[in-house]
């Protein structure tokens, strides 16, 4: 046994040890093996072996013990667990012998949570599941979980939407106060109606996909003296939802309606924004409707707008409108001809206006998921815009410039902005330019009239090479944000922007219209805190990673049966490991991974670019690829390089 003295020498040892060590706080993140790693708050990364790994999970805030490795590599101890957000997963009842477990879908965490007995209710092995965490590991390595909802069996036809609206949480029923609030609505539009004025007679109508049932705006377009005048009336339910009340917190809850492959979560109920609220031809609506004048060259001249009420004259499809800009006369109705034509002429005006000042968008195919009766991936449909898509993108362009605009003058509203570049980095986009277009390497890149001058000079740009460092720097650009400042839409080069062309499908647009209304009766303006701005961001940002998630899992089942298949596809991801490949025919992405072993390459971080032999690989180029493997259980697509088609322009 140690005397008093040896024990206090330990003690003061421990104590020395303690001391000389480097401590830190950072986030712990997960991997495909069993062990991790922390991020630490100053940047750095410390490796977590397997042992330690087992007492946290991946997001836990922890305060380590840090060891430099070999080659100044760092290796972390957990001293303390200081948060963890993990409350809730979905996974797979699994049994192993006498242990019943939870295999988690959470990316980076790789084991296994025990199901204690009274914890599994009526779950049974193979079913998916959503379970809450009820004990965790730090203090020994055990966690344990509770069933909360059984979410099906893997063999249930829909079985993927329901595990990804389990996974994200997403909401999908309406409370009954908001249901009873939905349900009065209907009785009260045609009183609203009969107070305002009938802009019917400008002669609306409606250009949607055929089967769009949640009609939120319609159209009438006039020639104007120097141009023409721009109507556009969207469906008003901001007049009949007050702020606060129970369909406005369940539309606040869900930020947007969700579209999921083959279903739609709505942001209101389905009788109003299919019914109610929807610009149904021949039904009295209330809207507001927002006049827009627009010169010969596509500049915008004028803007105002008002609440009122219209009849759309008919629904027609996209399919109808450009038949009819292609020749087509009977097509569409014959009192809307003028219309269409005008609108068609203001829409090549407007864009060849932003092309010259300000930025458009790359024109890139949409990709229809057809589904079978089991809801899975019959065929996939790629889809070219119609000139009729573009003639209504420049409208809705249009309105939510004004409104941008409008609302930046008014100094209240929720505004679509976008930063530019990240600031992280900064130092590699300095770095690039000084290589390529010096005069921008030291200039404000993140001032509006800088990025648009640097992104047209790059655009304009005969050589391939510039080309490619486009590509790179779109890589390093910040993702869109709300805000309740108006600030620059760099990504679009606008100086200010808020949608409001959506307002049954959007909240945020809901708001803007309150926010107009506010100030056309002199009324107090709705204002949204910073918190509430945040939450609307997060939502939208949890609806668009459960559609990626949706996509990813029904592309692996689709491609199951068609390994060793050849497609032509397009580099859009250029790391040390390898390339990233979106199928040219249906839109999915993959990865082919480079053994250096095998065939050395070099990466150039700088340009994202590989070269391997006489062969170079880089963004936007196109490639021949076979679908090598596919990992449906972990969600992955592996392809194989087959053979270069044709070199980046």
């Amino acid at each position: 046994m140690l005397n008093a003295d040896a024990l206090k020498q330990l003690s003061q040892l421990k104590t020395d040890i303690r001391s000389t060590k480097e401590f830190a706080e950072g986030r712990v993140r997960g991997s495909s093996g069993k062990f991790g790693f922390v991020v630490l708050d100053d940047g750095r990364e410390a490796f977590l072996p397997p042992a330690e790994m087992d007492r946290v999970f991946p997001g836990d805030r922890v305060k380590v013990s840090l060891t430099e490795e070999d080659k100044g590599k760092l290796s972390a101890e957990l001293d303390q667990l200081v948060e963890s957000n993990l409350k809730y997963l979905v996974g797979q009842y699994v049994q192993r012998g006498q242990g019943h477990f939870i295999q988690p879908s959470e990316h980076g965490l790789s084991r296994w949570i025990f199901l204690p007995p009274k914890a599994r209710g009526k779950a049974q092995p193979g079913e998916f599941i959503a379970c809450s965490i009820t004990r965790h590991p730090f203090k020994d390595g055990k966690s344990q979980a509770k069933v909360e909802t059984v979410i099906g069996k893997p063999e249930n036809a829909g079985i993927e939407h329901a595990f990804v609206v389990a996974q994200y949480q997403l909401p999908n029923q309406f409370g009954k106060e908001a249901l009873a609030q939905a349900e009065s609505i209907p009785a009260q539009l045609e009183a609203l109606c009969a107070e305002r004025k009938d802009l019917s007679d400008l002669g609306f109508v409606t250009i949607d996909a055929e089967t769009t049932k949640d009609m939120d705006d319609a159209l009438a377009v006039t020639e104007s003296g120097d141009g023409w005048t721009l109507h556009i009336a969207v469906a008003d339910p901001s007049s009949l939802i007050e702020a606060g009340s129970a369909l406005d917190k369940e539309a606040r809850k869900r930020a947007n309606s969700v579209y999921l492959a083959g279903e739609t979560l709505p942001m209101l109920p389905a009788n109003l924004c299919e019914n109610s609220f929807s610009l149904i031809a021949g039904e009295l609506r209330p809207v507001l409707v927002m006049r827009i004048e627009v010169g010969k060259d596509g500049a915008l001249t004028g803007f105002d707008y008002e609440f009122a009420a219209i009849r759309s004259q008919h629904k027609l499809s996209y399919a109808q409108v450009a038949q009819f800009i292609e020749g087509d006369a009977s097509a569409a109705p014959a009192e809307q001809h003028d219309s269409l034509r005008h609108l068609d002429a203001l829409s090549k005006a407007r864009a060849a206006y932003r092309a010259g000042h300000s930025l458009v968008m790359e024109d890139r195919p949409d990709y229809d998921l057809i589904l079978n009766d089991h809801r899975k991936i019959e065929r996939i449909e790629k889809q070219h815009r119609t000139a009729a898509q573009r003639m209504v993108e420049e409208a809705m362009l249009a309105a939510n410039i004004c409104a941008g605009e409008k609302l930046a003058e008014l100094g209240g509203g929720c505004f679509s902005i976008h930063l530019g570049f990240r600031d992280e980095r900064m130092a590699e986009i300095r770095s690039l330019l000084k290589d390529t277009l010096p005069e921008y390497a030291e200039q404000d890149l993140h001032q509006l009239d800088v990025y648009l001058k640097l992104v047209k000079a790059l655009e304009s740009h005969s050589d391939a090479e510039m080309h490619n460092v486009l590509a790179v720097l779109k890589r390093m650009l910040r993702p869109g944000e709300l805000s309740n400042s108006a600030a620059a839409h760099l990504g679009l080069g606008l100086a200010h922007y808020a949608t409001v062309t959506s307002p049954i499908r959007k909240f945020n647009d809901l708001h803007n219209h309150r926010v107009l209304r506010a100030a056309q009766l002199g009324e107090a303006r709705p204002t949204l805190n910073d918190a509430q701005s945040e939450a609307l961001q997060q939502s939208v940002g949890t609806g668009r990673q459960a559609d990626r998630a949706l996509q990813q899992w029904l592309f692996c089942q689709f491609l199951e049966g068609k390994t060793g298949e050849d497609f032509s596809g397009t580099i859009t991801l250029v790391n040390g490991a390898g390339i990233g490949v979106r199928l040219d025919d249906f839109g999915i992405n993959g990865f082919v991974r480079f053994n250096s072993k095998k065939n050395p390459f070099e990466f150039d971080g700088k340009r994202l670019r590989i070269t391997r032999g006489e062969e170079t690989f880089q963004l936007d180029q196109q490639v021949q690829v076979k679908v090598a493997a596919v990992d449906t259980e972990k969600r992955r697509i592996a392809f194989e390089l087959v053979s270069e088609i044709t070199s980046a322009e």
